[in-house]
C-alpha cells in the first residue's frame, strides 16, 4: 500500500480540456488503458454550485422514450459542500476516479451522451469560461499486468481521496 501511496506522489499526465472540441481526448492522446484520474479546475466554488442541470430529460434513440438525464448534476453535487468540513473536500480537483479506459472515460466526463453517467462538462456552458485539466495516472505505470487489477484500481482510487481530499463533485 505504501508502494501506491508514493506512486500518487510522483508525475502525473495533466492534458487540458477542450469544452468546444468534442475530439480533444484523441487529440491529447489520452491513453486507452487503466488508470486513475482527477478533473482540477479553476471554476469558483459559487459558481459550481449555481449550475442547474442542463437537462432534465432526453428522448432516447432506440425507443424514443423520455427518460432522465443520468449526466451528473454539478450544482446539486456542489452544494453539498460545507465550511465545517471544508478541509475535508477538495473544491480543485473536483472530481476523481479509476476505469479501464482512461480516453472512453475522458470524454464521458466532457462529451457525454444524456444516457451516460458522468459529469458532461461541455454542456454547462459557463464551463467554457474557466479552466480544465484532465490528470491520470496510468496502471500498467504502477504495475504491469496485476492478477487483480480491479482491486489495485479500487484502492488507488480511495488512497488518492483520502491523501487529497473529497472532490466535489464525486458521490458520497
Amino acid at each position: 500500500m505504501k508502494d501506491l501511496l508514493r506512486f500518487f506522489d510522483g508525475y502525473y499526465s495533466s492534458i487540458s480540456i477542450d469544452l468546444t472540441d468534442k475530439n480533444w481526448h484523441t487529440k491529447s492522446y489520452i491513453p486507452n488503458v487503466a488508470g486513475w484520474y482527477f478533473i482540477q479546475t479553476n471554476m469558483p466554488l459559487q459558481r459550481i454550485c449555481a449550475q442547474g442541470i442542463w437537462q432534465e430529460t432526453y428522448v432516447t434513440k432506440k425507443k424514443q422514450e423520455t427518460v432522465p438525464v443520468r449526466n451528473y448534476n454539478l450544482g446539486e453535487r456542489a452544494r453539498r459542500f460545507s465550511n465545517e468540513m471544508s478541509h475535508y473536500w477538495n473544491i480543485e480537483e473536483i472530481y476523481s476516479g479509476m476505469t479501464s479506459n482512461l480516453m472512453k472515460r475522458a470524454k464521458e466526463h466532457t462529451f457525454a451522451d444524456p444516457g451516460t453517467t458522468g459529469l458532461a462538462l461541455s454542456r454547462y456552458p459557463e464551463a467554457r469560461d474557466y479552466q480544465w485539466q484532465f490528470g491520470f495516472y496510468t496502471l500498467d505505470r504502477f504495475l504491469q499486468k496485476p492478477s487483480c487489477h480491479k482491486m489495485i484500481l479500487n484502492l488507488g482510487e480511495q488512497i488518492w481521496r483520502s491523501k487529497n481530499g473529497w472532490p466535489l463533485l464525486c458521490a458520497e
